[in-house]
């Protein structure tokens, strides 16, 4: 069932039930009413005929004859008049069964008037005094025309409920169309967008209100869909293409070695060809791997109190392992180290970190003459900075604002075999800790990586 159709139901007979209990208490009320207006009216009847039996001086029969002829044009009452020893000295009609029980009824409580009603007969008992005796009267009488109008008064209330309800059912299916019609559209607009237009997005309506705030999520979601799927298509592109070229040397080096080379010095050399094209196929697949858990979401990557110092000290030792040529030096400029301890702790995932820190210190090695890199370290105002130093040949001007792309190498890229991915992997893991990293670079003197953590970050972190 659709929310129009049961929103409209369900807002229908809570309505309806609402409307019956209030035509139920107007339907009372009136019908009480008119049994309280019949009751004043039957006992002036029954007052009116009791004096007309004791004061005129006509005998029983002629009584009875009028009474007969006048209840043809008039609701007349009819009497049963009984003395103070309760016997009945005259009657209308044939006395009902129940008389007695409501007489003696009306003397035993001393009440001067009683009422009833049996079926859509009311009756009505009193006391009367006439020459210094007691008698009792018991009149009754039919409402036809009471009974009449409260009939047809139930049976409108009854059309009037029923049509009452249609309309509010009708009411409630067009309110509930009219207020879900903006989430219908945005359904038929959502089941346009597949993977293949992610670009499309939802119209966002004027008004601030729910259905704003929906299509803003709903378009955010498709904003960060978006990213991923293209972040997933660049990179399986890039692995197919960067991977052919040191698989396909590395192939063709086999096969000529298979067909062409004779004495053990040509297979030596094809050997240590293919053994280059592999391992840079390894660290291209490695690199891959970094570059992949530093495009995870934040959220899905655990962190966990640390100290930056040690994490550059490990990364330092991983690289000097690597390659033992490499110099480099971590200092402290603030000469806080062993004053506390408590400076350089920070919150964050320390094998992204330390894949940071060793990228940009093989980059700053690597690119320099001396193959040296200093690392300087220092907390100011509640700001973390490291600055990576070399004295290398520099970043052209024209290359600062592309160097942290992805597979983007400038204009040194004949100088150093490399895959273009460090830095774009060191840039993702610094913002993912809410980091920044900042380049000043002098072609042909050398280069300063600054990472930055910010203070709201690091004080957040502390806590």
């Amino acid at each position: 069932m659709k929310i129009a159709t049961r929103t409209a139901l369900i807002y229908a007979l809570l309505t309806a039930g609402i409307l019956f209990i209030f035509a139920y208490v107007v339907y009372f009320v009136s019908e009480k009413n008119r049994n309280d207006e019949f009751n004043d009216r039957l006992g002036y009847k029954i007052i009116w005929r009791a004096e007309f039996i004791f004061d005129a001086d006509i005998d029983d029969y002629k009584i009875k004859r009028l009474h007969e002829r006048n209840k043809k044009m008039l609701n007349e009452a009819d009497i049963s008049v009984y003395n103070s020893k309760k016997k009945l000295i005259f009657t209308d009609i044939s006395p009902s069964s129940k008389n007695p029980y409501y007489l003696n009824r009306l003397i035993r409580t001393g009440k001067d008037k009683l009422t009833w009603q049996r079926r859509e007969r009311q009756y009505m008992a009193f006391r009367y005094e006439f020459d210094g005796e007691n008698y009792y009267i018991i009149g009754s009488a039919v409402d036809v025309t009471g009974l009449a109008h409260i009939r047809e008064f139930r049976e409108d209330i009854i059309v009037i409920y029923i049509i009452s309800v249609l309309i509010i059912f009708v009411t409630g299916f067009l309110f509930s169309y009219y207020t879900l019609k903006p989430l219908k559209d945005i359904i038929i607009q959502i089941r346009d967008i597949s993977e293949h237009n992610l670009h499309k997005r939802l119209v966002v309506p004027k008004a601030k209100d729910e259905i704003y705030e929906l299509t803003e999520t709903f378009n955010s979601t498709f904003n960060r869909l978006e990213k991923s799927f293209s972040n997933h298509r660049q990179f399986v592109t890039t692995i197919s293409h960067e991977f052919r070229t040191p698989l396909s040397t590395m192939i063709a080096e086999l096969e000529l070695a298979k067909e062409l080379n004779v004495t053990l010095e040509d297979y030596k050399l094809s050997i240590n060809n293919a053994l280059e094209d592999a391992t840079h196929a390894s660290q291209l697949s490695s690199a891959l791997l970094d570059f992949a858990r530093a495009s995870y979401d934040a959220s899905q990557i655990s962190f966990t109190d640390l100290r930056v110092d040690e994490i550059l000290a490990d990364a330092k030792v991983d690289l000097l392992q690597k390659n033992q040529e490499y110099r480099i030096g971590i200092h402290y400029m603030d000469n806080l180290a062993d004053k506390d301890e408590s400076n350089y702790d920070f919150h964050g995932n320390p094998y992204l970190l330390k894949i940071a820190f060793l990228n940009l210190m093989e980059n700053a090695c690597k690119y320099s003459s001396d193959r040296s890199c200093f690392v300087e370290i220092e907390v100011h105002h509640q700001v973390l900075d490291i600055r990576f130093i070399d004295h290398g040949i520099g970043i052209d001007e024209n290359d600062r604002d592309k160097i942290f792309d992805l597979f983007y190498r400038g204009a040194n890229k004949n100088k150093e075999k490399g895959n273009g991915i460090g830095l774009s992997i060191v840039k993702r893991i610094i913002e993912m800790h809410q980091g920044m990293i900042l380049l000043s670079s002098v072609p042909g003197k050398g280069s300063i990586f600054q990472v930055r953590f910010i203070s709201d970050h690091k004080k957040s972190s502390l806590t």
